[in-house]
């Protein structure tokens, strides 16, 4: 299975690849054919999906068929998240194909973060699609191991913890690739970056810094209120916040690639 992922990365890279007009107009890539780095990210990506559903076994009856096909939306939910996490990698690597020490140096803990990401994550998923479909008994489930009660944790405890990782998470991956684009950013003159392409690398850096800025709200609002449901619920101005900012900086991206097209005619 996990060869299976693998593969399909390396897909969909080519696919991309050759139509880098298209999936990137804005910026030329300078990243060439898929390096070693790269396609060692993608074995892990791939690693990783696999033990998204690893537990998921092959059904013997309707019922665990029923079953596997009512809980789908824990898988979908995860498998976004790890694409968003991919894409971005990808983006990164294609636009300015950099493997220094430091960009390898962080890129094997953004691997490394992306694999512990994918147990909080499909473990927080569980939980609201538990909520949404009503099931308490499911829910409460999750929470009620006596091995960890042993330990003096109670069931509240239990939440505040998950909200506690699962922002771990996000702010480990999202700002380890904010660091990333940080190290292209400082090497723009080497990149030979132009105005355009100067904007849309702070874009980027802008909106990883959003996401990890929005998990420590989160943790924030965890810590003054001691509520998990409200720490959950400020995750979800995400979407809004990179919806804006991404609408206004695409409205300025496209004024500077015009003025560039203008300042080209004219010299």
């Amino acid at each position: 299975m996990t060869l299976f992922y693998h593969q399909a990365f390396l897909m969909i890279r080519e696919h991309l690849f050759h139509k880098r007009a298209a999936a990137d107009p804005l910026f030329r890539w300078r990243g060439g054919e898929v390096s070693r780095l790269e396609a060692f990210s993608d074995a892990v990506f791939a690693l990783t999906l696999t033990l998204l559903v690893v537990s998921v076994s092959a059904p013997t009856s309707f019922y665990e068929l029923y079953v596997t096909v009512r809980d789908l939306p824990i898988f979908l939910v995860s498998f976004a998240m790890l694409m968003m996490a991919w894409f971005y990698h990808y983006q990164f690597f294609r636009r300015y194909g950099m493997e220094d020490a430091m960009t390898t140096t962080l890129n094997a803990a953004f691997m490394f973060l992306v694999v512990f990401f994918a147990y909080p994550l499909k473990f927080l998923a569980t939980f609201l699609w538990g909520l949404v479909r009503g099931d308490r008994e499911g829910v409460n489930g999750l929470f009620q191991d006596p091995r960890i009660q042993e330990l003096g944790f109670s069931e509240f405890d239990e939440r505040v913890w998950m909200m506690h990782i699962y922002a771990i998470g996000i702010i480990g991956v999202f700002g380890v690739l904010a660091m990333m684009v940080g190290v292209a950013l400082k090497k723009r003159k080497e990149l030979e970056l132009d105005e355009l392409e100067l904007f849309l690398t702070k874009r980027a850096l802008l909106h990883h810094c959003m996401t990890v800025s929005v998990a420590l709200l989160s943790v924030m609002v965890l810590m003054t209120t001691n509520q998990p449901g409200l720490a959950g619920i400020t995750y979800f101005i995400m979407g809004p916040l990179h919806g804006i900012v991404g609408w206004r900086g695409g409205v300025r991206a496209e004024q500077i690639h015009q003025a560039l097209i203008l300042k080209a005619k004219q010299g």
